[in-house]
């Protein structure tokens, strides 16, 4: 067996196994994880074929593990938590200080026994039949849209935010901004950040019902209960949850200023 970097090949086993799990994620989204930090993308081969597969993100401070994902047939072999120590390894290598991710409840006893901690709950929320104005009021500067991310994550994200920006649609106003895009046959909404009634202004501006839209998703912190209320009084529906876990340095994360994560998972 064998650990090195994530290559193009990789990528269709990575997607196959990732729709199994029911993942939201596409070859766009894997791109730039690997573009952006190719010593945390890894891939644990046998006999050449890839078999388990990670990707980590560094911000600025802060880094992120995501898609950890091992095949079926071969977990529970510690595959997955050699993956996990070789990120961490790579990201602490790098200068970062915090390091988070989201853990599902089976995968939550492997995170915590390499030292990560609770935080949050992250909620996914559901909307059917929306469609999304893209280019309803001002963009802002997209250096304010960077500062307006990094109050929520207590971090400057401006790798990740200038791309997803640039990779998707850009909306801003109210003092607050979002970012969306289609993956399949979703179109996610995240990043998404502000202040309470500001968020709020700018996402019943530009998502609405329709009977011909699309589902929209995104994944919210619980301990953001203003927009949890608003979601639910919009109509959209839970669809699941994972814990938001760190290790390291304590982050000065504000809960109330982080609308929905910038994916769902896989970089923060």
């Amino acid at each position: 067996m064998e650990i090195d970097l994530f290559r193009d090949s990789d990528t269709v086993k990575f997607l196959r196994l990732a729709a199994l799990e029911g993942w939201i994620t596409d070859a766009w989204e894997l791109g730039l994880l690997r573009t952006a930090f190719p010593k945390g993308c890894l891939v644990r081969r046998v006999r050449r074929v890839p078999v388990a597969f990670v990707t980590a993100m560094r911000h600025d401070r802060s880094g992120w593990i995501g898609n950890l994902l091992v095949d079926p047939e071969l977990r529970r072999r510690g595959l997955g938590t050699e993956l996990m120590k070789q990120a961490v390894t790579a990201l602490e290598a790098a200068g970062v200080e915090t390091i988070w991710l989201t853990a599902s409840p089976s995968g939550r006893p492997l995170y915590e026994g390499l030292g990560f901690r609770e935080v949050d709950r992250v909620h996914r929320w559901l909307g059917k039949d929306r469609v999304v104005t893209i280019t309803p009021c001002r963009q802002e500067p997209l250096e304010l849209i960077r500062a307006i991310d990094a109050e929520g994550w207590g971090d400057r994200r401006e790798t990740m935010v200038s791309a997803l920006a640039s990779g998707g649609n850009l909306i801003s106003g109210h003092g607050s901004f979002l970012i969306t895009r289609r993956v399949g046959p979703f179109r996610q909404i995240g990043p998404w950040a502000g202040s309470p009634a500001g968020a709020q202004a700018l996402f019943a501006q530009v998502v609405e019902p329709s009977p011909r839209g699309d589902t929209v998703c995104l994944d919210v912190p619980s301990r953001n209960e203003v927009i949890s209320l608003f979601l639910d009084r919009c109509g959209f529906l839970l669809a699941g949850s994972t814990v938001l876990m760190y290790s390291g340095e304590a982050p000065a994360y504000r809960p109330e200023r982080v609308c929905a994560l910038a994916s769902m998972g896989s970089m923060g």
